[in-house]
Protein backbone atom coordinates (compact mmCIF):
# COMPACT_ATOMS: atom_id res chain seq x y z
CA UNK A 1 0.00 0.00 0.00
CA UNK A 2 1.16 3.51 -0.89
CA UNK A 3 1.33 6.50 1.22
CA UNK A 4 -1.05 8.38 -0.74
CA UNK A 5 -3.57 5.75 -0.22
CA UNK A 6 -2.86 5.29 3.61
CA UNK A 7 -3.49 9.20 3.89
CA UNK A 8 -6.95 8.65 1.74
CA UNK A 9 -8.50 5.86 3.57
CA UNK A 10 -7.27 7.55 6.74
CA UNK A 11 -9.34 10.58 5.99
CA UNK A 12 -12.27 8.72 4.39
CA UNK A 13 -12.32 6.82 8.25
CA UNK A 14 -12.40 10.70 9.73
CA UNK A 15 -15.38 11.54 7.56
CA UNK A 16 -17.05 8.29 7.97
CA UNK A 17 -17.02 7.96 11.55
CA UNK A 18 -17.74 11.90 12.46
CA UNK A 19 -20.69 11.66 9.91
CA UNK A 20 -21.93 8.59 11.53
CA UNK A 21 -21.75 9.61 14.78
CA UNK A 22 -23.61 12.59 14.13
CA UNK A 23 -26.00 11.07 12.26
CA UNK A 24 -26.16 7.58 13.44
CA UNK A 25 -25.89 5.62 10.08
CA UNK A 26 -23.60 3.59 9.39
CA UNK A 27 -21.82 6.18 7.58
CA UNK A 28 -21.96 3.78 4.33
CA UNK A 29 -22.96 7.09 1.77
CA UNK A 30 -19.41 7.98 2.23
CA UNK A 31 -17.80 4.40 2.08
CA UNK A 32 -19.68 3.05 -0.92
CA UNK A 33 -18.56 5.82 -3.10
CA UNK A 34 -14.83 6.19 -1.59
CA UNK A 35 -14.59 2.25 -2.00
CA UNK A 36 -15.77 2.11 -5.67
CA UNK A 37 -12.52 4.46 -6.15
CA UNK A 38 -10.28 2.87 -4.27
CA UNK A 39 -11.31 -1.07 -5.52
CA UNK A 40 -10.95 -0.04 -9.09
CA UNK A 41 -7.39 0.15 -9.70
CA UNK A 42 -6.97 -3.43 -8.18
CA UNK A 43 -9.04 -4.59 -11.27
CA UNK A 44 -12.45 -5.41 -9.86
CA UNK A 45 -15.36 -4.76 -11.91
CA UNK A 46 -18.73 -5.39 -12.82
CA UNK A 47 -20.85 -7.76 -10.07
CA UNK A 48 -17.07 -8.74 -8.46
CA UNK A 49 -16.65 -5.11 -7.81
CA UNK A 50 -20.37 -4.74 -6.22
CA UNK A 51 -19.61 -7.74 -4.10
CA UNK A 52 -16.21 -5.98 -2.87
CA UNK A 53 -17.78 -2.93 -1.77
CA UNK A 54 -20.79 -4.13 -0.02
CA UNK A 55 -17.89 -6.73 1.90
CA UNK A 56 -15.61 -3.85 3.01
CA UNK A 57 -18.60 -0.84 3.64
CA UNK A 58 -20.34 -3.43 5.92
CA UNK A 59 -17.21 -4.88 7.89
CA UNK A 60 -16.40 -0.72 8.32
CA UNK A 61 -19.57 -0.64 9.38
CA UNK A 62 -19.36 -3.30 12.56
CA UNK A 63 -16.45 -1.22 13.93
CA UNK A 64 -18.04 2.45 13.15
CA UNK A 65 -21.27 1.34 14.69
CA UNK A 66 -19.22 0.01 18.23
CA UNK A 67 -17.19 3.46 18.43
CA UNK A 68 -20.60 5.48 18.30
CA UNK A 69 -22.93 2.65 20.24
CA UNK A 70 -20.00 2.87 23.21
CA UNK A 71 -20.46 6.86 23.23
CA UNK A 72 -24.29 6.53 22.89
CA UNK A 73 -23.89 4.04 26.16
CA UNK A 74 -21.81 6.56 28.04
CA UNK A 75 -24.26 9.42 27.90
CA UNK A 76 -27.28 6.69 28.66
CA UNK A 77 -28.87 7.22 25.54
CA UNK A 78 -29.41 3.34 24.54
CA UNK A 79 -32.40 1.50 24.11
CA UNK A 80 -31.11 -2.06 24.04
CA UNK A 81 -34.79 -3.71 24.09
CA UNK A 82 -35.89 -1.73 20.84
CA UNK A 83 -32.68 -2.55 19.31
CA UNK A 84 -32.66 -6.06 19.49
CA UNK A 85 -36.28 -5.99 17.99
CA UNK A 86 -35.16 -4.43 14.97
CA UNK A 87 -31.74 -5.67 14.62
CA UNK A 88 -32.29 -9.20 15.07
CA UNK A 89 -34.25 -9.80 12.34
CA UNK A 90 -32.65 -7.36 10.42
CA UNK A 91 -29.26 -9.40 10.87
CA UNK A 92 -31.19 -12.81 9.98
CA UNK A 93 -32.60 -11.40 6.84
CA UNK A 94 -29.43 -9.69 5.33
CA UNK A 95 -26.90 -12.81 6.06
CA UNK A 96 -29.64 -14.50 4.23
CA UNK A 97 -29.62 -12.44 1.01
CA UNK A 98 -25.64 -11.96 1.63
CA UNK A 99 -25.39 -15.68 1.16
CA UNK A 100 -27.60 -15.64 -1.83
CA UNK A 101 -25.86 -12.57 -3.37
CA UNK A 102 -22.06 -13.95 -2.92
CA UNK A 103 -22.81 -16.73 -4.92
CA UNK A 104 -24.62 -15.46 -7.67
CA UNK A 105 -24.49 -13.95 -11.13
CA UNK A 106 -27.77 -11.81 -11.93
CA UNK A 107 -26.36 -9.28 -9.56
CA UNK A 108 -25.04 -6.57 -11.58
CA UNK A 109 -23.47 -3.06 -11.19
CA UNK A 110 -26.35 -2.14 -12.89
CA UNK A 111 -28.87 -3.04 -10.17
CA UNK A 112 -27.02 -1.92 -7.53
CA UNK A 113 -26.57 1.74 -8.89
CA UNK A 114 -29.92 2.09 -9.61
CA UNK A 115 -30.91 0.81 -6.15
CA UNK A 116 -28.41 3.44 -4.93
CA UNK A 117 -29.95 6.32 -6.51
CA UNK A 118 -33.79 5.10 -5.60
CA UNK A 119 -32.64 4.96 -1.93
CA UNK A 120 -31.38 8.41 -1.99
CA UNK A 121 -33.87 9.93 -3.99
CA UNK A 122 -36.48 8.80 -1.50
CA UNK A 123 -34.55 10.20 1.12
CA UNK A 124 -33.59 13.56 -0.51
CA UNK A 125 -37.97 14.70 -0.40
CA UNK A 126 -38.42 13.52 2.75
CA UNK A 127 -36.31 15.10 4.56
CA UNK A 128 -35.82 18.43 2.29
CA UNK A 129 -39.54 18.83 1.56
CA UNK A 130 -41.62 17.27 4.22
CA UNK A 131 -41.77 18.58 7.62
CA UNK A 132 -41.95 16.02 10.66
CA UNK A 133 -45.00 16.29 13.05
CA UNK A 134 -44.07 17.86 16.19
CA UNK A 135 -45.99 15.90 18.47
CA UNK A 136 -46.26 12.08 18.11
CA UNK A 137 -49.96 11.16 16.75
CA UNK A 138 -52.35 8.54 17.91
CA UNK A 139 -51.37 6.08 14.58
CA UNK A 140 -48.16 6.23 15.55
CA UNK A 141 -47.99 5.36 19.06
CA UNK A 142 -50.34 1.96 17.78
CA UNK A 143 -47.05 1.63 15.31
CA UNK A 144 -44.57 2.13 18.47
CA UNK A 145 -46.39 -0.66 20.59
CA UNK A 146 -47.17 -3.19 17.83
CA UNK A 147 -45.42 -6.38 18.58
CA UNK A 148 -44.73 -6.94 14.94
CA UNK A 149 -43.54 -3.21 13.81
CA UNK A 150 -40.11 -3.41 14.56
CA UNK A 151 -39.49 -6.85 13.35
CA UNK A 152 -41.26 -5.86 9.98
CA UNK A 153 -39.42 -2.41 9.75
CA UNK A 154 -35.64 -4.71 11.00
CA UNK A 155 -36.49 -8.00 7.85
CA UNK A 156 -36.89 -4.72 5.53
CA UNK A 157 -34.23 -3.19 6.74
CA UNK A 158 -31.52 -6.00 6.53
CA UNK A 159 -32.89 -6.91 2.85
CA UNK A 160 -32.24 -3.26 1.49
CA UNK A 161 -28.53 -3.31 3.64
CA UNK A 162 -27.86 -6.56 2.09
CA UNK A 163 -28.31 -5.31 -1.62
CA UNK A 164 -26.97 -2.46 -1.41
CA UNK A 165 -23.98 -1.86 1.03
CA UNK A 166 -25.81 0.66 2.79
CA UNK A 167 -25.76 -0.11 7.13
CA UNK A 168 -29.41 0.46 6.96
CA UNK A 169 -29.45 4.27 8.48
CA UNK A 170 -30.62 5.54 5.34
CA UNK A 171 -34.28 3.42 5.57
CA UNK A 172 -34.44 3.46 9.74
CA UNK A 173 -33.92 6.99 10.32
CA UNK A 174 -36.82 8.50 7.75
CA UNK A 175 -39.07 5.58 8.96
CA UNK A 176 -38.28 5.51 12.69
CA UNK A 177 -39.09 9.92 12.79
CA UNK A 178 -41.81 10.16 10.01
CA UNK A 179 -43.61 6.96 10.52
CA UNK A 180 -43.01 5.71 13.92
CA UNK A 181 -43.11 9.47 15.39
CA UNK A 182 -39.65 8.48 17.33
CA UNK A 183 -37.72 11.54 18.39
CA UNK A 184 -34.84 12.76 16.08
CA UNK A 185 -31.77 12.16 18.54
CA UNK A 186 -33.44 8.64 19.92
CA UNK A 187 -33.57 7.71 16.45
CA UNK A 188 -30.12 8.36 15.87
CA UNK A 189 -28.72 5.66 18.99
CA UNK A 190 -31.25 3.00 17.86
CA UNK A 191 -30.70 3.27 14.31
CA UNK A 192 -26.68 2.67 14.84
CA UNK A 193 -27.28 -0.35 17.24
CA UNK A 194 -29.41 -1.99 14.69
CA UNK A 195 -26.71 -0.75 11.79
CA UNK A 196 -23.93 -2.85 13.87
CA UNK A 197 -25.88 -5.95 14.38
CA UNK A 198 -26.79 -5.99 10.37
CA UNK A 199 -23.23 -5.62 9.25
CA UNK A 200 -22.00 -7.86 11.59
CA UNK A 201 -23.92 -10.88 10.14
CA UNK A 202 -22.99 -9.73 6.72
CA UNK A 203 -19.68 -9.54 7.50
CA UNK A 204 -19.60 -13.23 8.95
CA UNK A 205 -20.75 -14.62 5.33
CA UNK A 206 -18.48 -12.19 3.16
CA UNK A 207 -15.31 -13.76 5.43
CA UNK A 208 -16.67 -16.99 5.59
CA UNK A 209 -16.16 -18.99 2.01
CA UNK A 210 -17.06 -22.09 1.61
CA UNK A 211 -15.60 -25.06 -0.23
CA UNK A 212 -16.75 -24.27 -3.53
CA UNK A 213 -16.24 -20.58 -3.33
CA UNK A 214 -13.00 -19.08 -4.69
CA UNK A 215 -12.00 -15.62 -4.41
CA UNK A 216 -8.81 -13.85 -6.07
CA UNK A 217 -6.19 -12.45 -3.55
CA UNK A 218 -5.52 -8.70 -5.09
CA UNK A 219 -5.89 -6.93 -1.74
CA UNK A 220 -3.49 -6.70 0.80
CA UNK A 221 -4.16 -8.75 4.01
CA UNK A 222 -7.09 -10.52 2.41
CA UNK A 223 -9.68 -12.72 4.10
CA UNK A 224 -12.48 -13.81 2.17
CA UNK A 225 -13.94 -10.76 0.33
CA UNK A 226 -12.18 -8.20 3.09
CA UNK A 227 -9.05 -6.55 2.85
CA UNK A 228 -7.34 -5.75 6.43
CA UNK A 229 -5.07 -3.77 4.71
CA UNK A 230 -7.36 -1.60 3.09
CA UNK A 231 -9.97 -1.53 6.24
CA UNK A 232 -7.18 -0.71 9.25
CA UNK A 233 -6.44 2.67 7.99
CA UNK A 234 -10.42 3.60 7.99
CA UNK A 235 -11.20 2.37 11.27
CA UNK A 236 -8.33 4.31 12.66
CA UNK A 237 -9.53 7.10 11.52
CA UNK A 238 -13.35 6.32 11.88
CA UNK A 239 -12.35 5.56 16.20
CA UNK A 240 -11.03 8.89 16.51
CA UNK A 241 -13.66 10.89 14.87
CA UNK A 242 -17.11 9.38 15.85
CA UNK A 243 -17.05 10.11 19.19
CA UNK A 244 -17.11 14.10 17.88
CA UNK A 245 -19.77 13.33 15.64
CA UNK A 246 -21.94 12.03 18.98
CA UNK A 247 -21.36 14.94 21.21
CA UNK A 248 -21.89 17.19 18.27
CA UNK A 249 -25.01 15.76 17.09
CA UNK A 250 -26.50 15.38 20.37
CA UNK A 251 -25.98 19.56 20.49
CA UNK A 252 -27.88 20.16 17.58
CA UNK A 253 -31.57 20.88 17.06
CA UNK A 254 -33.14 18.26 15.05
CA UNK A 255 -34.22 20.18 11.94
CA UNK A 256 -30.55 20.63 11.00
CA UNK A 257 -29.88 17.34 11.48
CA UNK A 258 -32.81 16.47 9.34
CA UNK A 259 -31.02 19.51 6.83
CA UNK A 260 -27.66 17.98 6.50
CA UNK A 261 -28.61 14.33 6.41
CA UNK A 262 -30.96 15.65 3.18
CA UNK A 263 -28.19 17.96 1.47
CA UNK A 264 -25.77 14.74 2.02
CA UNK A 265 -27.92 12.78 0.04
CA UNK A 266 -28.63 15.26 -2.59
CA UNK A 267 -24.70 15.20 -3.32
CA UNK A 268 -24.48 11.90 -3.18
CA UNK A 269 -28.02 11.47 -5.66
CA UNK A 270 -26.09 13.60 -8.33
CA UNK A 271 -22.80 12.15 -8.02
CA UNK A 272 -24.55 8.28 -8.56
CA UNK A 273 -26.28 9.89 -11.59
CA UNK A 274 -23.60 11.62 -13.28
CA UNK A 275 -21.09 8.13 -12.86
CA UNK A 276 -23.92 6.43 -15.01
CA UNK A 277 -23.46 8.27 -17.64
Amino acid sequence: MTLSLFIILCFVGLLNGFYSGLMGTGGNIILIPALDLVLVPFGFEGQELVKYIIAHSLFITVFNGLAVVLKHYRLKNLDPKRILMIGIPAAVTAFLISESIKSATWYSKVYFDILFLFLVLTVCIQFLFFKPKVETSTQQLRIQKSRWSYPVLGSFTGTISALSGFGGGIVLIPVLTDVFGIPFKKTISLSIGVVMLLALSVSFSYLDLGSAQTVSSRLPIQLGYISLGLVGPVLLGIFVSAPWGVRLGQSMEPKWLRLIFGLVMVVLFIKTLWGLF
